[in-house]
């Protein structure tokens, strides 16, 4: 909880910051928008998520990895990265849903409430700790390429191919847990379901962005 604030206090800061700073200074580039992006909206806006999913959460994926437990991937203990994870996305979309609410589309929203459906039932579970966290970091890293294309740092196919193939690498590791280890509790069948029904809509989506891009 006390991760969730911060992270949601910080990140919430640096976009009022980024904003307020980006008006002061029109045709800026953190006013830049790429015309043949995803999403097309001015740079300033993906500058917290970028940081987020290139620094912070590999930072913490790395620290949970080097000081894992035995059987870290299908059982694991809660401990301090475990908790930064969850709380750095937990507070990070319930402000971007406070931030953004009058521009972020029905669709953006729902997948936010769902990655938190998604980190509760992760962190409530009593296993699949790695797995739940490995699974959440590499979809993170299939919209951290989707930001990058916005950003006009990669090519506009990238995005969508790297989000679909992430999806599928997610999924992959979910389906092998459910035949290998299946869920010990309630809250790990949760993670399957949840992270089974969030993977096809990121699916159905990256192939939506991938077939714009191949229109343009």
């Amino acid at each position: 909880l006390v991760v969730a604030v911060i992270s949601g206090l910080l990140t919430y800061i640096a976009n009022v910051t980024l904003r307020d700073y980006a008006a002061t200074a029109p045709g800026g580039p953190l006013t830049a928008r790429n015309k043949n992006g995803i999403l097309k909206v001015e740079a300033w806006n993906y500058l917290v998520s970028v940081c987020s999913q290139s620094f912070v959460l590999p930072t913490i994926w790395v620290a949970a990895f080097l000081n894992r437990p035995a059987n870290w991937w299908f059982q694991g203990e809660h401990d301090l990265a475990c908790a930064c994870f969850s709380g750095w996305v937990i507070g990070y979309y319930i402000q971007d849903c406070k931030f953004n609410w009058a521009d972020n589309s029905p669709l953006i929203v729902l997948h936010h409430l769902g990655s938190i459906l998604l980190v509760l039932c992760a962190f409530g579970s009593s296993g699949w700790l790695g797995l739940s966290i490995t699974m959440g970091f590499t979809y993170e890293v299939g919209s951290l390429l989707c930001g990058l294309v916005d950003l006009n740092m990669a090519p506009r196919s990238s995005g969508p191919i790297a989000m679909l193939v992430t999806t599928i690498l997610g999924m992959s590791f979910v389906i092998h847990g459910m035949v290998v280890s299946p869920p010990p509790d309630t809250a790990g069948w949760g993670v399957g379901v949840v992270a089974g029904f969030g993977g096809l809509a990121r699916i159905q989506q990256s192939c939506a962005y991938l077939a714009e891009a191949k229109s343009e």
